[in-house]
């Protein structure tokens, strides 16, 4: 019976409106998922039932019958796809140090249980043993982990940075991880020696350096200044007389211009004395070119102790001593009118420091700060990017898995191999969902879904009529 056809087309209706409720159902439970992308419904008519193919007309000259069209009875809706938005989320500070978000295109790449998994969702913690996990499932984030020699010690390059991995893998940062110490190797001075110093006038400045396992030691400077006769013959200069000690022993300063590699080796010549120009910038120690203004040092060879000797097993070579810059010489050691402020400025050594603190930067490098003041890169996080993020298979868990649709993955990172894409620290991603089109679109389904069912009722009620008509 033909009223029948209005009970099916009422029933694909109720099911295909069944089904985005569904979908509006599950985007407003995920309103506050970390990272979730909402879904869309897309309808489709289904197929027509052709009472009549429809007539050519009869003619070109409009005599007799024109053509008639074809006659057809739509037999409903079904569900014709699901579409993902994939856009981006508002991204909201945590200040939780692992906690990160893609801004643009991307997703972070997991291993779960042996299985690759994509998500958007970077709530990251770091397990007993150092692995960076996804919070909710224990997933092992991915990237590239930090590089180590045969010894298990991290390799550095040549600027000091520690290397990262060529490879992909699980980003680990261990328990037990350190910063190394570090040897001094380079010593700077600045401040200013008084012009109108009296003759014997001492000035004492100390700084901590490291020997090669990071052990403390007090360098000290005594500048002494001597004042000239030029009256005396032959006349004399003001000068500084500079002498020093390391740990309370005796250190012999030197110029740079000696070549241990010579053959025969060249000895450094020693260095007792500075003098500074009428501009009361500091002269080269080494006139060069290019001009020097470095010191070199070591433990007195005359002293043979035992004090002596364990402290030249400390230093594979001793620090270099600026006394100034010779692009800015001013910058160094001056003798200008005004107090003496001649002081030691920096060092570039370091004794063991213990971890304390993480962070994250725009290119998903993982930054560590020690106890010692260093920052060391411990790993970077690796992104994927698909041809098709739509066609990627929901997994559960704010997981995503690859499909044929969505094609296979270009692996890389932030900002370096992806420029479009950053990393943001300390941030999560929120759910992409809309709750005010959420709710209107629940209003039409609701609507749309009363209509199906009142077709229903009146064509159980024509039935009804029809069922009648033999009494």
């Amino acid at each position: 019976m033909a009223i029948t056809r209005s009970l099916t087309i009422g029933t694909s209706s109720l099911r295909a409106h069944q089904s985005k409720f569904d979908v509006i159902s599950n985007n407003l439970a995920n309103l506050n998922t970390i990272g979730y992308k909402g879904n869309r419904t897309n309808f489709e008519e289904q197929f027509n039932q052709i009472v009549s193919q429809g007539r050519s007309p009869e003619s070109t000259t409009g005599i007799g019958t024109g053509g008639t069209n074809p006659i057809q009875f739509g037999l409903g809706v079904k569900l014709g796809s699901i579409t993902q938005d994939m856009s981006q989320g508002n991204i909201e500070t945590t200040n939780r140090p692992l906690d990160m978000a893609i801004q643009g295109d991307g997703f972070f790449i997991y291993n779960l249980n042996g299985q690759k998994m994509y998500s958007r969702a970077g709530n990251i913690s770091r397990d007993k043993y150092g692995f960076l996990v996804d919070s909710s499932t224990g997933a092992v984030l991915q990237g590239f982990p930090i590089q180590t020699d045969d010894d298990g010690i991290i390799t550095k390059d040549v600027n000091g940075v520690n290397t990262l991995q060529g490879t992909i893998g699980n980003l680990n940062i261990p328990t037990n991880v350190i910063s190394a110490p570090t040897a001094t190797s380079l010593v700077k001075m600045s401040g200013n020696l008084n012009a109108n110093n009296a003759d014997g006038t001492e000035k004492i400045t100390t700084m901590t350096i490291y020997d090669t396992k990071g052990a403390a030691h007090e360098l000290k400077f005594k500048f002494t200044f001597v004042k000239g006769d030029p009256a005396a013959t032959p006349p004399t200069t003001d000068i500084y007389q500079l002498t020093g000690n390391l740990d309370g022993i005796n250190i012999t300063l030197n110029k740079n211009d000696g070549d241990p590699t010579a053959t025969p080796p060249v000895a450094a010549t020693a260095l007792t004395e500075l003098t500074f120009g009428t501009d009361g910038s500091l002269n080269p120690i080494d006139a060069g070119p290019p001009a020097s203004y470095n010191v070199s040092f070591e433990v007195d060879p005359a002293d043979t102790s035992d004090a002596a000797n364990e402290l030249r097993t400390k230093f594979a070579t001793y620090p270099t001593v600026q006394l100034a810059d010779p692009n800015q010489v001013t910058s160094g050691l001056t003798n200008y009118a005004g107090s003496n402020s001649v002081t030691f400025t920096e060092q570039n050594g370091y004794q063991k420091g213990d971890l304390i603190d993480l962070s994250v930067d725009g290119k998903g490098k993982i930054w560590g700060a020690f106890t010692n003041g260093k920052s060391e890169l411990l790993g970077q996080v690796a992104l994927a990017k698909f041809m098709n993020n739509e066609g990627l298979v929901r997994n559960g868990s704010n997981f995503y898995r690859e499909s044929p649709s969505s094609g296979t993955p270009n692996m890389g990172t932030a900002v370096d191999i992806f420029p479009s894409t950053m990393i943001a620290g300390g941030s999560l991603e929120q759910s992409n969902v809309d709750m005010t089109v959420q709710f209107t679109d629940m209003i039409s389904t609701q609507r749309a879904y009363e209509a199906a069912a009142r077709t229903i009722t009146l064509s159980d009620q024509l039935l009804q009529e029809t069922t009648n008509l033999k009494r």
